[in-house]
């Protein structure tokens, strides 16, 4: 039976009905690649932005179903979005109201222990109040980044002043320590900053440069030059210094570090908060240290032209 079929068709009778099917073939995967060619593309290239997900595809099933499909995943996703985004900030707003109705009952003890700002014994709870008001003051300001650009504002300040009211609030922990301060900023400097911000860091690196430099006629220095273009401020130490595996991870959040586990009381956030502050005002910080001789902390202020 096969025999006497092949021998109606000839062999290239045969070659030609092969071509043929597969030029009917090859158009017709032209054809649909024609209709889904953006579809195509967009799997090939995959999502690159939250607004992919509303291309215009081609008008195939296929790429309208699945263009479909991407608007329905998104309008989901924006839904969670908005749940949590609320819930944040429920939970922002919780943090900030609880930081303030706690800043008043310690207010109160403060004026309560100046009765007896003599005795020893009060001396030690006015210290530990002072702890827990800066603790406060750090979670406030945590919690106050997510909106940082709404809470600035930019204006000339001169230096020196700066440093000198900073250093006059932490005069109570130079004493105890042991530490003197030594400012060397020319009067006429001026930057440009926020001042509650930059006050904010600049707290925190005198406390972190006073805590690991606890000895007698050691020194905190703080100076400032400016080169034309920049104002740099640095804070010196003559402490502990930071180990070499721990000075690229110092602005990490939470990370406390070998001298954090030895020394106790860090939370691993003073210089987080204190670098991104920076960034967002549009300085530059950053952190030299050698163990057993000290830390040097600088601020780079851009200058206004």
């Amino acid at each position: 039976m096969y025999c006497n079929t092949m021998g109606f068709i000839e062999f290239d009778e045969i070659i030609y009905i092969l071509m043929f099917n597969t030029f009917i073939l090859i158009c017709f995967l032209a054809f649909r690649y024609y209709q889904n060619r953006q579809l195509y593309k967009l799997l090939n290239n995959g999502l690159t932005c939250l607004n992919d997900a509303f291309l215009e595809l081609d008008s195939s099933d296929l790429s309208q179903n699945i263009s479909e499909i991407l608007r329905k995943q998104h309008n989901l996703y924006q839904a969670e979005i908005q749940k949590c985004n609320k819930h944040h900030n429920e939970h922002l707003i919780f943090i900030n109201q609880w930081v303030h109705q706690m800043k008043t009952p310690l207010s109160v003890i403060q004026l309560l222990l100046q009765e007896y700002s003599g005795e020893e014994k009060a001396q030690d709870i006015e210290e530990e109040v002072n702890k827990l008001y800066k603790g406060l003051n750090m979670a406030m300001h945590f919690a106050r980044m997510n909106y940082f650009q709404k809470d600035f504002v930019i204006e000339r300040i001169s230096l020196r002043q700066l440093v000198l009211n900073t250093v006059n609030e932490e005069k109570k922990i130079f004493i105890k320590n042991r530490i003197i301060p030594r400012i060397e900023i020319n009067e006429d400097i001026e930057v440009y900053s926020d001042v509650k911000w930059i006050k904010f860091v600049l707290d925190q690196l005198i406390i972190n440069g006073v805590k690991y430099s606890k000895g007698t006629g050691k020194e905190l220095i703080i100076k400032a030059l400016e080169n034309g273009k920049e104002i740099k401020l640095s804070v010196i130490d003559e402490g502990i210094g930071i180990p070499r595996k721990d000075i690229k991870r110092v602005f990490d959040l939470f990370f406390t570090g070998e001298n954090g586990r030895r020394y106790g009381e860090s939370t691993g956030m003073g210089l987080y908060i204190s670098k991104e502050v920076c960034k967002n005002l549009g300085h530059e910080m950053e952190i030299e240290s050698t163990v057993n001789e000290g830390t040097k902390v600088k601020i780079k202020f851009r200058i206004k032209v």
